[in-house]
């Protein structure tokens, strides 16, 4: 009786569009499967709770909060048309759902609680172009993959740093990067650093969405579009800090430069209450003075007991240590970037859990040892949370970044950064620990110690607005503080034209949604947003 009940809702809800997701009722949900697995030519690609595809991508997360939420099916499109035809099915019968290029955020918002979860895994092609100079990128490939495929025709381009990362939310938002330290070599610290669309490259080419030359897209009615710069110019230039806004990327086109050797590898040094502060100076000085005419990029990792420097530079020739102390290891050297990149895994296979903080001040030594400090005073009282670890991680935001993408393309971020007309630090902190119990506990310290950084910054007129959308948790308003006001005007009404019903708005869960006026503070969105 109960499956002539659903057959008979189904084929209701096809003649009439009739919501199926209605209210997040996990029996409705279920009903949105069903009529995938009916709708789609190849219903294979829909999977059930149960099935070796569902269990092994449920897994597949870098977080445990991530696997912690069940959606009532996962859907595997391998070509953009099946992602067409599910879009314009879960639309119209206003079906809840999340997308997961690589499953590296740092918050839940790629996984999604009774609803579908919409994963690119197979959308993983890769097409290199020698004669345009440029690559064509699936969203479900990972950098591995990509820089593997461009290393014979010694080539490259702005992307992340670490083999197992997702192309798709690297350039959208909503991934996660890792430099990650053999825990021998550090006893009890590891060092996790986030590069999302900052890269050595970005010297000379900005950032990574200022390297996308054309966004394949499926809009929230299914409709397929490429938009370029003479095709949908104004979702081009919105897809640069697009989210989860204006539709699912299935395949991005991105330049490509010249590049054999690098220069690049990690200095480790024992944290010190004398050479750790001048550490921190000289960094502030290297980033202003020499960075940019050596194309490196120095990431500083800050942890409790030591201090990593992470250098990646164009400039074949080594550039002398930060630090006259002896390093406790150190692995620079002249190499490919794909082999550099080899050091550099993030250790999927050992989940924890994960809290996340970010923003950008000023360059400023003493402001950067102070955090330290405090954060340290935080985490020194939670000596009984299991398996706890955390980190400061620090990469300068150049001048020279944002002269490369004026001149690569327009982003909807780049005037807030561009307000304070200096050079910038981009400051990431995380903590993780093991234990669900400690959830509390450990968000709290965050926002205790994110809240007193941004407010130290803000008394000392160092602080930018700029948030880091890779980086943000769900509590921090991204697109409130990291676009102007012109340009938030202008994505709201590109989102209008091409969602004007916000049915994305509505039914993608997870990412950053653009606030609805000048009074929503809040640009980011909360974790309910995944949890029906």
């Amino acid at each position: 009786m109960r499956l002539l009940l659903v057959l008979f809702a189904i084929s209701l809800c096809k003649a009439s569009k009739t919501p199926l997701g209605a209210a997040g009722n996990k029996y409705f949900a279920h009903l949105c499967c069903t009529t995938l697995s009916e709708t789609l030519p190849d219903p294979a690609i829909v999977h059930f709770p149960g099935s070796a595809e569902y269990e092994d991508q449920q897994l597949d997360y870098f977080i445990s909060q991530q696997t912690e939420l069940h959606p009532s099916c996962r859907v595997s499109p391998t070509t953009s048309s099946e992602v067409s035809l599910v879009v314009k099915t879960l639309t119209e019968h206003s079906c809840p759902f999340s997308v997961r290029s690589g499953g590296h955020m740092s918050w839940r918002a790629s996984n999604i609680a009774r609803g579908i979860a919409l994963d690119l895994g197979q959308l993983n092609g890769i097409d290199v172009d020698e004669k345009k100079g440029a690559v064509r990128l699936g969203p479900g490939s990972n950098w591995g993959r990509v820089y593997t495929a461009l290393e014979p025709y010694n080539l490259s381009t702005v992307g992340g740093r670490v083999p197992e990362v997702g192309v798709g939310g690297y350039f959208l938002g909503g991934r996660y990067i890792s430099f990650h330290v053999p825990m021998d070599q550090l006893d009890s610290n590891h060092c996790d650093d986030s590069i999302g669309g900052i890269s050595l490259l970005s010297f000379r080419h900005g950032f990574g969405s200022d390297n996308v030359i054309n966004y394949q897209v499926v809009l929230a009615n299914g409709t397929l579009v490429n938009a370029n710069a003479t095709s949908h110019p104004d979702l081009f230039w919105a897809l640069k800090l697009g989210s989860t806004n204006f539709g699912i990327v299935t395949r991005f086109d991105v330049f490509t430069y010249p590049l054999a050797e690098i220069w690049s590898g990690g200095r480790i040094y024992a944290l010190d209450p004398q050479e750790t502060p001048q550490l921190l100076h000289n960094w502030v000085s290297f980033s202003r003075k020499s960075a940019s005419s050596r194309g490196e990029l120095q990431a500083v990792v800050l942890g409790k007991g030591s201090v990593t420097v992470w250098h990646g530079s164009l400039d074949p020739s080594p550039s002398p240590p930060l630090s006259t102390a002896t390093s406790i290891t150190d692995t620079t050297r002249s190499t490919t970037l794909l082999k550099f990149l080899d050091e550099l895994q993030p250790g999927l296979g050992d989940q924890k859990r994960t809290r996340w903080f970010t923003f950008t001040v000023k360059l400023d030594a003493t402001f950067l040892w102070d955090v330290h400090s405090y954060a340290r005073e935080i985490y020194d009282e939670l000596g009984h949370v299991s398996e706890l670890q955390w980190e400061i991680a620090i990469q300068p935001i150049a001048k020279s970044f944002m002269r490369a993408s004026s001149e690569t393309g327009a982003n909807p971020f780049r005037n807030v950064l561009m307000e304070s007309k200096e050079d910038l630090a981009l400051i990431l902190l995380i903590s993780t620990w093991r234990d669900q119990s400690n959830d509390k506990a450990m968000y709290k310290a965050m926002s205790k110690l994110g809240a007193w950084s941004e407010d130290t910054a803000r008394q000392r007129r160092i602080l930018n607005n700029f948030l880091y959308l890779n980086y943000a948790n769900e509590e921090q308003s991204v697109y409130a503080r990291s676009v102007n006001q012109e340009d938030l005007a202008r994505m709201r009404r590109v989102k209008k034209m091409y969602d004007l019903d916000n049915a994305l708005g509505r039914l993608w869960k997870g990412g950053f949604k653009i606030p609805d006026d000048d009074s929503d503070e809040q640009g980011g969105q909360s974790a309910a947003h995944t949890e029906l």
